[in-house]
């Protein structure tokens, strides 16, 4: 099953891996994949949200001088980019919370029945 909604929470991991280190674009999407290797997102994705993110002022940048080849756009977090980040802590442990429920209303009452082969068979 695809999922619906494909770098829904883009944001709050590139503010995450930003928040733990400034870092240039690609080095946030290798963060990115150090920190949640299911999360597949694509550079467009990336490229794209640290644009809105700068327009809204929650990351600035700044172009540095690197030792190997052209210079690097380093993306830092701002005081409401923080804050931002706080929120979206409280937005996924709400998530969470619901999805717990779910979880445990789904193994508890829909698949309560146990099959001799150790499947699970549904109640209905």
């Amino acid at each position: 099953m695809k999922s619906k909604h494909k770098g829904r929470h883009a944001p709050a991991f590139i503010l995450l891996a930003i928040a733990l280190e400034p870092n240039h674009g690609l080095g946030i999407l290798n963060k990115l994949q150090e920190i949640a290797p299911g999360n597949r997102l694509d550079t467009a994705v990336i490229y794209r949200k640290l644009s809105e993110m700068e327009k809204t002022g929650c990351i600035t940048s700044q172009w540095v001088e690197s030792e190997a080849g052209p210079k690097k756009k380093v993306y830092k977090i701002t005081e409401h980019g923080m804050e931002q980040l706080q929120e979206f802590k409280v937005d996924i442990e709400r998530s969470m919370a619901t999805l717990n429920c779910f979880l445990k209303s789904y193994e508890n009452e829909v698949m309560k029945e146990e099959k001799p082969d150790g499947k699970m068979e549904a109640n209905v």
